[in-house]
Formats: C-alpha cells, sequence, structure tokens
C-alpha cells in the first residue's frame, strides 16, 4: 500500500461518519466535531503524502471535500441545537413560573 493511502482512507470514512453523526442530533453533533476535524486533517496529510510519491490522491480529496461539509455541519447542529435548548429551558421555567403563579406552589 502506498504511503498515506491509509491516512486518506481513513480520513474519508472519518468524513462519512462526522456527516452521519451531524444530522443525528444534539449529543451526537458534539462529538461530530471533533471526529470531523480529524477526518480533514488525516485527508489532508494523507493527500500530500500521495502527491509527493506522484499517486493518485482521488480518496483524499474525497475526504477533504466530506470533512469540510461534515466540518460545517457538525458547526451547524451544535449552535443551532444549543440555541434550542437554551430557549426550551427558558420555556420551561417560564411555564413553571406561571404555574405557581396561577395555582400557588404545590
Amino acid at each position: 500500500m502506498e504511503i498515506g493511502k491509509g491516512k486518506a482512507i481513513a480520513g474519508l470514512v472519518l468524513g462519512i461518519v462526522g456527516i452521519v453523526l451531524a444530522f443525528l442530533g444534539t449529543y451526537f453533533s458534539i462529538a461530530s466535531l471533533p471526529v470531523s476535524i480529524v477526518g480533514l486533517c488525516l485527508s489532508v496529510v494523507g493527500g500530500k503524502q500521495l502527491r509527493a510519491n506522484n499517486t493518485p490522491s482521488g480518496l483524499a480529496t474525497a475526504g477533504l471535500v466530506l470533512g469540510i461539509i461534515a466540518v460545517v455541519f457538525s458547526a451547524i447542529m451544535f449552535f443551532t441545537c444549543g440555541i434550542c435548548t437554551i430557549l426550551l429551558t427558558g420555556a420551561i421555567d417560564e411555564a413553571n413560573d406561571t404555574v405557581n403563579s396561577m395555582f400557588g406552589s404545590i
């Protein structure tokens, strides 16, 4: 196996896993960000090693593209899910205060 091909394959796989984790929701999007960044780094390093040996680097390019997409999606999902959690917490507190003011503390 050529030097760098394993890193390119690992970067591709981690990019795919990062995209899947990003779409699964709150806790998975937290795990998706580091997975995506590692996949992106492996794709860059593997691509450089493959290009240095004049070997085709299509897997590394695909891993790079998927890694970038995964980082963007996981960042968006992380922040939007975080905002939703903050808003939901505030709504629950407000509803609790309203119920307590209507019926008193039980």
